[in-house]
């Protein structure tokens, strides 16, 4: 009987990791479509590993992966969100004050303090450089990290990297890319203003009209044969005028809102990330909307049924802190795009309004199609 132990335990151990790999992918088409969203990097999971979201935005490095921990006989899984940025030049230690650590200051074992009792009611902080950390932080700054760590509780600061850990496994589209976006933000804030890039605005051009091609010649069943054949060119006199045909272009729909509009109510005052995406739920998600622009970047799928992204300039607005910021559309459309629509082309963009990265000021429109 021996000899069955060795092919037994090979045999649990393929099970096992085959109900693993079961388990990612049940959730990894949800990551892909927040790494979308994000704009990230997305690797499946394989037979002993889980899906991951690795990238970088601007100087920020954003991994977003499961782990596993043991205690005793039980095994935990745990959402793992790291945001890593440039070292700020000092130590720093952050998390959230507990009861402990209030216990502990009644003994003289105090934190560090920068002088605003919110902050320093909300934070346990260990830093060599208490003034320079105050001075990076303005009040306004200040007031995103607490309400950060009011919603994630065990997030964590360091002096590069920005963690938070959650029991279980993330599994909806919108709550990965939502808790990634909010720990980008703090990374940000806790950079400075040199976080936040300015790029100047583009001036719209003018759209360039296309001469209308003639049309096509009007085809006729033949009595004898089921193909089509073209009908003969009617002599110049003699014959009737041929009765003009309806054209079936699409007919352009009115917006329910302009891309103007819509940038200049979620992005031109200085608000916190998930107040935008509030707003954005409340006046904005659902409305059709056809709109002109200017395309970025297309982002072909790899099949030839995945659908085609494609990134689109539709507004530039003033901010009323970082100047003249530019708003983007990542149109979602079936199948692939003509040749002709490659960057820098001007197009018209039909859709529904069906997402918004508050931070990185784009919004996601989903049944698009170029009109």
């Amino acid at each position: 009987m021996d000899f069955l132990i060795v092919p037994l335990i090979f045999g649990l151990i393929v099970a096992v990791a085959l109900a693993a790999a079961a388990g990612s992918r049940r959730y990894e088409t949800q990551w892909k479509a927040a790494a979308d969203r994000l704009q990230l990097g997305f690797t499946p999971g394989r037979l002993f590993s889980r899906p991951k979201i690795t990238g970088e935005t601007g100087t920020l490095t954003v991994t977003i992966d499961v782990s596993s921990s043991s205690s005793g006989s039980s095994n935990s899984v745990h959402t793992r969100y790291r945001v890593g940025f440039p070292p700020l030049g000092f130590e720093l230690r952050m998390s959230r004050q507990t009861g402990l650590a209030k216990a502990a200051a009644m003994f003289g074992m105090s934190d560090t303090e920068i002088g605003d009792a919110e902050f320093d009611e909300a934070f346990s902080v260990k830093t060599s450089a208490p003034e320079r950390l105050a001075a990076r932080l303005s009040p306004a700054d200040r007031r995103v990290l607490v309400n950060l760590v009011e919603d994630y509780r065990s997030v964590k600061i360091t002096h590069d990297q920005l963690t938070y850990q959650k029991r279980g496994i993330d599994r909806e589209t919108g709550t990965v890319a939502t808790t990634a976006q909010r720990l980008i933000e703090a990374a940000r804030t806790l950079q400075g203003a040199s976080a936040e890039p300015i790029r100047p605005g583009l001036s719209r051009p003018i759209p360039v009209r296309e001469a209308i091609p003639p049309p096509p010649p009007v085809m006729r069943p033949d009595p004898f044969d089921m193909q089509p054949v073209l009908d003969p060119i009617p002599p110049a006199s003699g014959m009737p005028e041929p009765t003009a045909t309806k054209s079936t272009a699409p007919v352009p729909i009115a917006s329910e809102v302009t891309a103007e509009e819509v940038a200049e109510g979620l992005f031109a005052k200085k608000s916190l990330s998930f107040q935008v995406a509030r707003l954005f739920e409340d006046k904005y998600e659902g409305k059709t909307v056809e709109w002109p622009g200017v395309v970025r970047r297309v982002i072909t799928g790899i099949g030839p049924s995945d659908p085609t992204r494609v990134a689109v300039l539709v507004a530039t607005v003033r901010h009323e802190l970082f100047g003249t910021i530019e708003v983007e559309a990542i149109a979602s459309m079936e199948g692939r795009v003509p040749r002709d629509v490659a960057e820098g082309r001007q197009v018209n963009l039909h859709g529904t309004l069906s997402g918004i990265d508050a931070m990185g000021r784009r919004l996601y429109m989903e049944n698009a199609r170029l009109v």
